[in-house]
């Protein structure tokens, strides 16, 4: 069996056809589909990095490439999700500390320490949130190179 492929409107469309099924083929191929390759094998990213498909139409065909994007703004933001859920887990701290400071009691964590670690938090969100901000200056959807 053997796939066909065709870029309609930037977007990929396939169908697939038995090398005995010659009619089905020729009305495939009439309809404007290709022989597609979809061999090339996805590869590792690393962190805030994406792998995104890119086709190379030939007239003999379509094939598969993958890009690694750095920055992607859906990775970006799912780290923002991350380093803000870790910075809510820790708002208990605060409040308790609070709570015993105002009772005139011994606090029971580093204050300071907490303090250092949210802060250093919230610096990287900011850091991450300006990434989203100066893509959306650029262009929409664009894709930031490394900072």
């Amino acid at each position: 069996m053997k796939i066909y492929a065709k870029l309609a409107d930037g977007v990929l469309v396939t169908t697939c056809a038995n090398d005995e099924d010659t009619d089905l083929i020729v009305q495939i191929i009439a309809d404007g589909f290709k022989l597609y390759d979809d061999s090339a094998e996805k590869p590792d990213v690393m962190e805030l990095q994406a792998a995104v498909p890119v086709y190379r139409e030939t007239t003999e065909g379509i094939s598969l490439r993958w890009e690694i994007v750095n920055n992607a703004p859906e990775i970006v933001s799912a780290e923002i999700a991350r380093l803000e859920q870790q910075l809510a887990a820790t708002d208990y701290k605060v409040v308790k500390s609070f709570e015993y400071s105002l009772a005139g009691e011994k606090i029971p964590y580093d204050i300071a320490t907490i303090h250092t670690e949210r802060e250093a938090l919230r610096s990287e969100i900011r850091k991450l949130e300006q990434r989203l901000d100066d893509c959306d200056t650029l262009q929409k959807n664009c894709y930031l190179e490394n900072i």
